[in-house]
């Protein structure tokens, strides 16, 4: 058995979970390790204890949106049970995640119903979110199923996203959402109690966390890098998505998806698992949205002098500061700045094309009205489009 340890000293931890108490919207991100059996088949019993949870937020006030993994999990496990295992090699991940999709929202849909609940299915990629005018609109449309009382369960469209099954995971998506709804709080449930000082499987002394800052860097080191057996994340995946979701003010909770009352205990205050206590500052919605969006569509490389403008000075960026371009990007469009080492300084949205910079980059505002005639921004970045 695991030891426990105190929270960190400078984690207000009592005050933070009494506040969980008062949240109006919750995003719960269940993993396919605590939703499904070693062998991918759901475990019915959980599904039901979620559900039946969800109803218990709704009683009590609360708006729930639950993202949910386990459709690969479970669509192998079907197609296993049904042709042998043998029989998933014919079968690629993004085949099985739309036979397990449909098998995910009708358990879902079952255990519910039995609480007066409806449920709305929504497939979402990160390049989704990526995109600010697609962003606002899922944002809309979550928002429209929460007020009409529903509970919008998110999972990714894995059987078109080739890109996000290799390098995403459910728990960065669970971040994004819970920034977009402007969320209170957001609980991660995993097959572990928290996290630990170490790996608890290897060493049993390990000490769960009870508290911790989300920006505290220790986090991701004692996180490690290893993956869950049958989803795409792990621990350090879900201290990636503590922290974007404590950029934007929201707290994070990580706790065992499989104990039973877990999240009414969380919900009541009580200790449970690891809550990563966000930082005081309050951004704007198009900051916020800056911070988690995880589409990036160029790059610039500017010099030290545009890198301090911008990190210090609160300045806009200039096309003169700015001294390589790299990809493809249109204006409006999320672009890394980088300063001369190679070292990101921020993000922003482009008011100039990548072909239009490239002919720009370096050159001051005469430059640029000689070669196009006319001035078609000032600003390649304006410093109420840019975050550090």
């Amino acid at each position: 058995m695991a030891e426990r340890s105190g929270a960190l000293p400078a984690v207000p931890d009592q005050l933070l979970r009494s506040e969980l108490t008062r949240s109006k919207r919750v995003v719960l991100k269940v993993g396919s390790q605590a939703l499904c059996h070693p062998n991918g088949c759901v475990d019915d019993a959980v599904v039901a204890r979620l559900c039946a949870d969800i109803a218990w937020l709704r009683q009590r006030g609360h708006q729930v949106v639950l993202v949910s993994s386990g459709a690969v999990a479970m669509g192998r496990a079907q197609w296993s049970s049904l042709n042998g295992d043998e029989s998933t090699e014919s079968l690629g991940t993004q085949a099985l995640a739309a036979v397990g999709q449909a098998l995910l929202m009708s358990r879902y849909r079952l255990h519910l119903t039995e609480h007066n609940l409806l449920c709305a299915q929504i497939l979402l990629t990160h390049g989704d979110l990526g995109q600010r005018s697609r962003f606002l609109h899922a944002r809309r449309v979550i928002d429209e199923l929460l007020e009409g009382g529903l509970i919008p369960v998110v999972n990714e469209n894995d059987t078109v996203s080739v890109e996000e099954l290799r390098f995403g995971d459910n728990d960065a998506l669970a971040a994004q959402i819970a920034q977009a709804i402007t969320a209170d709080a957001l609980v991660l449930l995993t097959e572990v109690d928290g996290l630990y000082t170490e790996d608890p499987n290897t060493n049993p002394h390990a000490a769960l966390i009870e508290a911790i800052w989300s920006r505290d860097l220790r986090a991701l080191q004692m996180a490690g890098s290893a993956t869950s057996k049958l989803g795409t994340g792990g621990m350090r995946s879900k201290v990636l998505a503590a922290q974007k979701a404590g950029e934007v003010g929201i707290c994070t909770v990580v706790a065992h998806g499989k104990r039973q009352g877990v999240i009414r205990r969380i919900f009541e205050g009580q200790q449970e698992g690891t809550v990563f206590a966000p930082p005081k500052r309050r951004l704007s919605a198009k900051r916020k949205w800056l911070t988690t969006s995880p589409r990036v569509r160029g790059r610039v490389t500017i010099d030290q002098g545009a890198a301090h403008a911008l990190s210090v000075g609160g300045r806009s960026l200039l096309p003169v500061g700015v001294t390589e371009v790299h990809g493809r990007f249109g204006v409006g469009d999320l672009l890394s700045v980088c300063d001369s080492y190679g070292v990101e300084v921020g993000r922003g949205l482009s008011r100039y094309t990548s072909e239009d910079l490239r002919f720009v980059a370096g050159k001051r505002s005469e430059a640029i009205v000689e070669h196009f005639g006319w001035l078609p921004a000032k600003e390649l970045i304006h410093r109420d489009d840019f975050i550090s």
